[in-house]
């Protein structure tokens, strides 16, 4: 009986010693998690308050609402282009997104095909924006006579905006019941109307995020623009063969400049685009909580 106890005894102290460990080995990593995010939220802050100082105490109305290039005048011309080139953008990548997943999803598209489109999207996303910029000048600008244009610089956005659309909306169609779908097949609807009345207003706050979520990626874009669009110290004067400002090339060559006008530009231009990506954001997280 002595031994029994014993015996019992020491399991339970081991059983313990387990435990105190295990719980030793959470705090550790609860802590250092702590540490991280607080180093990220540290310097989020930091981009933050320094851009916000240094963009708003430039700010003017006159900057906001003449054009002109970045030694003088205002950044109007940037801020139409950037929202011009970005809707562009995505009039060319939400069809295809959407014709897409509805066939990625659909219980007939287990083949080949389907796995090579999922395949074409995870490549795509990791494609560098400055070889899809050569690819849009050598394409675009160039072999189909576009020049530096609205358009050109458009289909660019839109091959970037592509791969982010179509996997958003696929999962977006995906967490619709199943039970849905075929009950509208089991009273006679084709996949038009299927995809019409059932897929895309079910799916529509996931939809809506992916757009916007694209559209802040795609608004802070440089590379591809500089060889599709270009730059133009007025507003475009057509979708062909005019160039196209926009914000990031405001930022880019500003700051670089020597004169101290150019980096009032500079900073103004990059707390406009911050804040415009953090509104969006935060404008896709609040629909997709209200869901």
């Amino acid at each position: 009986m002595r031994v029994t106890n014993s015996y019992v005894g020491k399991q339970e102290e081991l059983k313990w010693k387990k435990v105190s460990t295990r719980k030793i080995k959470d705090k550790i990593a609860n802590g250092l998690s702590y540490v991280v995010l607080g180093a990220m939220i540290a310097i989020l802050a930091s981009i933050f308050i320094y851009i916000l100082n240094a963009g708003a105490s430039h700010v003017t109305w006159k900057m906001l609402s003449t054009y002109g290039n970045t030694s003088s005048g205002g950044v109007l011309n940037a801020i139409v282009g950037t929202w011009m080139l970005v809707g562009m953008g995505l009039l060319f990548s939400i069809p295809p997104s959407l014709l897409g997943a509805l066939y990625i999803v659909n219980a007939k598209s287990n083949g080949t095909i389907s796995m090579a489109a999922r395949l074409f999207t995870d490549v795509l996303t990791s494609v560098p924006s400055i070889v899809i910029g050569l690819f849009a000048y050598l394409v675009l600008v160039i072999k189909f006579g576009m020049g530096l244009s609205l358009v050109a610089g458009g289909l660019a956005l839109s091959v970037m905006m592509l791969p982010y659309l179509l996997r958003i909306i696929e999962i977006s169609f995906r967490n619709i019941p199943k039970e849905q779908i075929e009950n509208a097949y089991a009273l006679g609807a084709d996949d038009i109307r299927v995809a019409s009345r059932v897929y895309l207003p079910q799916a529509k706050v996931g939809i809506l995020s992916g757009i916007l979520l694209a559209v802040s990626i795609s608004a802070g874009e440089t590379a591809q623009l500089i060889y599709s669009a270009g730059f133009n110290n007025a507003l475009p004067t057509g979708f062909l063969h005019s160039e196209v400002a926009y914000l990031t090339y405001v930022v880019w060559t500003g700051i670089n400049e020597p004169t101290a006008y150019s980096h009032y530009v500079a900073f103004a231009s990059a707390m406009i685009l911050i804040l415009s990506v953090t509104g969006l954001i935060i404008i896709s997280k609040y629909i997709v909580r209200r869901k």
